[in-house]
């Protein structure tokens, strides 16, 4: 642990001095822009892609059983906003978090279950 100490990323030199070509530290913030961008694109195709899936064929974001009729409303709101949650966890690989989301959809569920 203690090399890593010994320098920094952004005290390295970004461009050979030889060849001029990019050195290692300077494909860093090359490679970090690109991959926060992809990402971004990427989230956005997914909830265009979702979003008219969900409005056009009445579907919900992920394949899934209930055991109830999720497809009359208020039932199919509730079943779209839990997805949507646990969705975006999903995403954010937080473990606090997550739990929070099972504890939500559990009681979403058990207030369907209840509307019944």
């Amino acid at each position: 642990m203690d090399l890593t100490d010994s320098f920094t990323w952004e005290d390295l030199p970004t461009r050979d001095t030889e060849s001029g070509r990019l050195s290692a530290a300077g494909w860093i913030p090359l490679i970090k822009m690109f991959s926060t961008r992809a990402a971004i694109v990427n989230v956005f195709y997914h909830f265009g892609q979702s979003t008219i899936r969900i409005v056009t064929n009445h579907d919900t974001m992920i394949i899934a059983w209930y055991p109830f009729d999720w497809t009359v409303s208020p039932f199919y709101e509730l079943v779209n906003i839990s997805q949507v949650t646990i969705s975006v966890d999903h995403h954010r690989h937080k473990f606090t978090r997550s739990l929070l989301i099972i504890f939500l959809r559990f009681v979403y569920s058990n207030i369907i279950l209840f509307l019944i």
